[in-house]
């Protein structure tokens, strides 16, 4: 089977397989990955301890870093045209994502 167009290129064996459609409008690419087995061991316990797959937590934390990664060059994009964000806006930022749990 050919590989789709637009697939990101990732540091682990991957092999398409097959593109699957559930009815939910959500489209789930079927996939082969290698990973270290402490991680899998990690993962599959993480999995576990919500209620969820061991896909659907991985598809979770990738999608998550998908989003930091938007966010970080939003911020790159918004500094770039209006300057550096002010330290206070920062430190506000900070506060915020602290008091959310998001940081420590």
């Amino acid at each position: 089977m050919e590989r789709p167009v637009g697939e990101i290129p990732v540091a682990c064996s991957y092999r398409w397989y097959e593109q699957i459609d559930y009815g939910d409008g959500m489209a789930v690419a079927k996939v082969s990955v290698s990973l270290d087995e402490r991680v899998l061991t990690a993962a599959r316990a993480a999995a576990a301890t919500e209620g969820i797959s061991l896909s659907a937590w991985i598809s979770r934390l990738i999608d998550h870093h998908i989003g930091i990664q938007e966010g970080l060059a939003a911020v790159r994009e918004y500094e770039a045209e209006h300057g550096p964000i002010p330290e206070e806006a920062r430190e506000n930022a900070r506060r915020v994502l602290r008091d959310l749990g998001v940081i420590e």
